[in-house]
C-alpha cells in the first residue's frame, strides 16, 4: 500500500540580510510580503519512504543537501530530494554556477525547518494513489531570448494524490505542480522576501485539495519577461490563476480514471562530468531582436552583466571539469527525474519525449546547483555566456537522464509487502 503525507513549515528570514537572484538589487531584506515556506512531501510503501522537500529559495547547493539528508536520518528517510522553488526574492544562498558554500545562518533555518517539515509529513500519512497529469498554457511565460512572438505555450506537469477510497466529490489529498517558468514577476527594486510565482500557485489551488507544493521544472530559458503585466503580488496572482484554471480540467479527468500501479522505487542515480566552458569571453555582444522587440534592451543589459559576472569568476576561479548527479524515481506509471540545473525547456521536453515508460516530471533545481545547461543551438545570451559548462553539456545531461529512466523500467516490481 502506498501512503502519502505533507508537511509545512515557514522559512524565517532575517530583516538586513541578501536577497539573492539579482546581480543588479541594492540593499538587503526590508521584510516580507509573504511568508516563505518549506514543503515536504512523503511517500512511503512497504518500508521504503521517498521524500521530497521543497523550500522558497534561489538554490539549493550540494552541502545544503547533504546536511538536510543527514538530519532526517532520525525520521526513517529512505531517500530525499532537496529542490529550490527559484523565487529571486528569498535570501541569498550562494548560488554560485557548479555550486558555492550557503551561508552558514540560512543554512540552519533551512536545515531545521525541512526536518521539521519532514517529520510532519511522515506522522501524516495516508494510504492515496498518485497519477501524474499534463496541460499547457498561454501567457503565462516565454522564451527570454527571443521575439515574443515565437514564445511556446508552456506545459504544466502535476502529480496528483487521490486518498485510497474516495470518491470522485472527495477534497483530492494533494497535489504536486511542477511548472518550468522562472518565478520572477517581483524585480530587482523589490526587497521584501516573496515566494513569487511559486507562492501565487500555491494559493489559487488551495482549495482544491488538502495541500498544494509548487516546484519549478526545466525553466533555464523561460520567464515571465514577456507576459507579465506588473510587478506586484496582484501580478502573480493573475499568472498563477491561469496556471490554475488550465490545470483543473486535466485533473477532474484523470480523476474519471480507474487507478492502476502505485509501485514505489528508491532513486537510481548517476554522476557525469561535464567540460567547463572555456570560449573565450566577449567583449560585448549583441542580443538585440527585431526593431519592434520591446524586450531587446533588457535582454543586452542582463546579456551585458553575464559578460561581466563570467569575466571576473574565470580570473578568480579555474575548474576544468564540473560533476553533476541526476536522480529518477519510479512512482507507478510516474517517473520523476532530477536535476541540478537550470535546464532549457526543450531539453526537459527532449526527455519526456524520448523516454515511452510512462509519464516523465522533470525537476530542475534539484539536489545542487550547477548553473544553467542549454541545448547546443541555443542564441548567445546571458545563460549562454554564464553557462559554467560547454556546449553540448545540455544533451549529455539528457541522454543520462534516459539512460537512468531505461534502468528504471529494467527493474522488477516489488510486490506488496516486501521490503
Amino acid at each position: 500500500m502506498l501512503t502519502v503525507g505533507h508537511g509545512q513549515t515557514v522559512l524565517p528570514v532575517i530583516p538586513g540580510e541578501p536577497l539573492g537572484g539579482y546581480a543588479d538589487r541594492s540593499g538587503g531584506a526590508l521584510g516580507s510580503l509573504e511568508p516563505l515556506e518549506v514543503h515536504a512531501l512523503s511517500i512511503h510503501q512497504d518500508g521504503r519512504r521517498m521524500v521530497i522537500v521543497v523550500v522558497d529559495i534561489v538554490c539549493v547547493n550540494t552541502d545544503l543537501v547533504e546536511r538536510v539528508r543527514a538530519r532526517v536520518q532520525d525520521l526513517g528517510v529512505s531517500a530525499l530530494w532537496l529542490s529550490a522553488t527559484h523565487a529571486h526574492s528569498t535570501p541569498e544562498a550562494g548560488c554560485f554556477p557548479g555550486g558555492a558554500s550557503t551561508p552558514e545562518t540560512l543554512a540552519a533555518r533551512i536545515v531545521q525547518a525541512a526536518h521539521e517539515a519532514t517529520r510532519h509529513a511522515i506522522a501524516g500519512e495516508q494510504p492515496a494513489h498518485a497519477r501524474a497529469v499534463r496541460t499547457h498554457v498561454s501567457d503565462i511565460g516565454g522564451r527570454r531570448n527571443i521575439p515574443p512572438a515565437l514564445s511556446p505555450v508552456v506545459p504544466v506537469d502535476a502529480l496528483v494524490f487521490e486518498r485510497l477510497g474516495g470518491t470522485r466529490e472527495d477534497r483530492r489529498l494533494g497535489i504536486l505542480v511542477v511548472t518550468p517558468v522562472h518565478p520572477t514577476v517581483l524585480g530587482a527594486e523589490n526587497r521584501f522576501a516573496s515566494a513569487d510565482l511559486a507562492g501565487g500557485v500555491r494559493r489559487e489551488l488551495a482549495a482544491d485539495a488538502d495541500w498544494v507544493v509548487a516546484a519549478t521544472g526545466a525553466a533555464g530559458d523561460i520567464s515571465t519577461r514577456t507576459t507579465r503585466r506588473g510587478r506586484d503580488l496582484a501580478e502573480i496572482d493573475r499568472l498563477a490563476a491561469g496556471i490554475a484554471a488550465a490545470l483543473r480540467p486535466a485533473v477532474a479527468e484523470w480523476a474519471a480514471r480507474t487507478p492502476g500501479d502505485d509501485t514505489l522505487d528508491l532513486p537510481i542515480a548517476r554522476t557525469l562530468s561535464l567540460p567547463s566552458n572555456e570560449r573565450a569571453v566577449p567583449a560585448r555582444v549583441s542580443s538585440a531582436g527585431a526593431p519592434s522587440d520591446p524586450f531587446a534592451d533588457r535582454r543586452q543589459a542582463v546579456l551585458d552583466q553575464g559578460i561581466t559576472l563570467v569575466a571576473a569568476r574565470r580570473s578568480a576561479v579555474e575548474v576544468d571539469r564540473h560533476d553533476i548527479t541526476v536522480e529518477a524515481i519510479r512512482l507507478g506509471s510516474v517517473r520523476l527525474v532530477a536535476l541540478p540545473a537550470e535546464l532549457y525547456l526543450d531539453l526537459g521536453e527532449r526527455i519526456r519525449a524520448e523516454h515511452t515508460g510512462g509519464d516523465v516530471i522533470v525537476l530542475g533545481y534539484t539536489n545542487g546547483y550547477l548553473g544553467y545547461l542549454p541545448d547546443r543551438d541555443a542564441p548567445v545570451s546571458y545563460e549562454t555566456v554564464v553557462s559554467p559548462v560547454e556546449h553540448g553539456s545540455g544533451e549529455m545531461v539528457v541522454q543520462a537522464a534516459l539512460t537512468q529512466l531505461l534502468e528504471l523500467e529494467s527493474l522488477t516490481p516489488v510486490a506488496e509487502g516486501t521490503p
